[in-house]
């Protein structure tokens, strides 16, 4: 299994004030799915899309990915795993204001000898005549496309999306996760999307509920709908 999570936990703050945001979560997902996480504010979604990314350390438990033991990884190698594995895509861009488009995607690209085609990355993001314009001269659609095309350009195996679509009205919403849907059926990205739009667990293979810190229902699908068809 290409990814598996087994018993994590995760609480913040200490005794009287300790508040357990996840509690033995366990789970799987094969290379090149697409997992979406659901579940309303509060239920442990973000943690544990970070806790798979390495940005928070769980308190107990293991995770493993790519055959890598990430929970135990000193962070050296946790830098290195972010770096070289993983990209990133928030709800909020993240962009550097003072660097253009291309140059906010170049940042990634030069971390990686293994990086995508920026050329085509420009274009199948549609960012081709926005290259040169800032942050501040974009759509907030645009924007998440450059977020996007940042994450993707290292060419990463396993893409963590934190409601990509939170900031977006819907038809650029729907835009989005069609360019998700074709990244991940052209690259063969493993993809997570932590939503609490429900609509969007019809393009999941797997769709995992989260509920007060715990999985309370996992749901698997070999065909998931297209992208296209969701009512955003």
């Amino acid at each position: 299994m290409y990814i598996k999570i087994t018993d994590i936990s995760k609480s913040y703050g200490t005794k009287e004030n300790r508040n357990q945001v996840l509690s033995r979560v366990s789970m799987e997902l094969e290379e090149g799915k697409i997992c979406v996480i659901l579940g309303a504010s509060g239920s442990g979604k973000s943690t544990l899309l970070h806790l798979i990314g390495a940005l928070e350390t769980a308190d107990s438990g293991q995770i493993q990915i790519g055959g890598q033991e990430i929970t135990k990884m000193p962070e050296e190698k946790l830098s290195d795993y972010r770096r070289d594995f993983l990209g990133f895509v928030f709800q909020f861009y993240n962009l550097v204001q003072d660097l253009t488009v291309q140059e906010n995607i170049e940042v990634c690209r030069y971390l990686t000898e293994d990086s995508l085609d920026l050329e085509e990355l420009l274009r199948v993001l549609g960012l081709s005549k926005h290259r040169d314009k800032f942050p501040a001269q974009l759509s907030g659609g645009q924007q998440q496309r450059c977020s996007l095309a940042r994450a993707l350009v290292k060419n990463p195996k396993l893409l963590l999306c934190d409601e990509p679509t939170g900031a977006l009205d819907s038809k650029t919403a729907g835009e989005l996760l069609i360019l998700l849907e074709q990244i991940n059926q052209q690259y063969k990205t493993t993809i997570f999307i932590v939503t609490h739009n429900e609509e969007i667990r019809k393009m999941a293979h797997k769709i995992i509920y989260l509920k007060d810190g715990m999985i309370s229902k996992t749901e698997t699908c070999e065909h998931p709908a297209s992208a296209a068809s969701l009512c955003l």
